[in-house]
């Protein structure tokens, strides 16, 4: 399935609007700043490094698995959102491996910022490299939400007045 939406209107999880794409921007920088500080802080070992990059791997092979094996069977969106959010939780593990969960989420957004791509984050790159989409809610679609009720209300009041 392509990454295009039809315009028949706003589709939550799909759309995403200026301020979304920039939200995700700058979130995604943060991430990236505050794992700079935090390797910085602890002092950039090899293990350290090794247990960065290993929660990456770890976690991109994991949403790339689940993706995969439940994308198509699990036809409940907030189920599916449980589902792909709870890997999420691996952010508070210590030793770097935390820290290779919040780099991938980071690169997740910068990614959908930069692709505009509107669906959740943790399912970005496997939603890019299968070429399907999948509903899964995300708190950044809260953003879009908001962002889209002000547009639209905003184009109606010009095309009223």
């Amino acid at each position: 399935m392509s990454l295009q939406t039809e315009q028949r209107g706003f589709t939550i999880g799909r759309q995403v609007g200026g301020c979304g794409r920039w939200t995700r921007f700058v979130l995604g920088l943060l991430g990236l700043v505050y794992i700079g500080t935090e390797v910085a802080h602890l002092g950039p070992s090899a293990l350290l490094l090794e247990r960065l990059a290993g929660g990456l791997l770890l976690t991109t092979a994991l949403y790339i698995v689940l993706f995969w094996l439940l994308g198509e069977r699990v036809s409940q969106p907030w189920l599916r959102t449980v589902i792909f959010w709870l890997p999420a939780l691996f952010i508070l593990l210590p030793g770097g491996w935390g820290l290779g969960v919040l780099l991938y989420w980071s690169v997740a957004c910068l990614l959908t910022a930069l692709l505009s791509y509107g669906g959740c984050e943790v399912v970005a790159l496997p939603s890019l490299l299968f070429r399907r989409y999948y509903t899964v809610y995300c708190p950044l679609n809260a953003i879009d939400l908001i962002e889209r009720r002000y547009t639209r209300t905003g184009n109606e009041a010009e095309d009223q007045g």
